[in-house]
């Protein structure tokens, strides 16, 4: 992961493929279709991040999405689990 620290202000404010190149995540296409599903984040054992989210949504929506699903994961991570 980057050495520079997630601040809400970059995660909100920084371009998508540069939050997520720097928190080494990366967007899977999930088969998914049901409308109550927005995504799930994947810590994997590498280090890394897969945003699984749903095909067919906005561009919009799936940024709003993945900067959500990357600051929950990442806050959980840091302050040892989820909330």
């Amino acid at each position: 992961m980057s050495s520079q620290p997630l601040t809400v202000d970059r995660l909100l404010s920084a371009p998508l493929p540069e939050l997520l190149a720097s928190s080494n995540a990366e967007i899977v296409d999930s088969s998914i279709q049901d409308a109550g599903f927005y995504g799930a984040a994947v810590h994997r054992r590498d280090g890394g991040i897969s945003l699984h989210l749903p095909k067919g949504r906005s561009a919009a929506e799936r940024d709003v999405m993945a900067r959500q699903l990357v600051g929950r994961l990442l806050s959980a991570i840091h302050n040892g689990g989820a909330r």
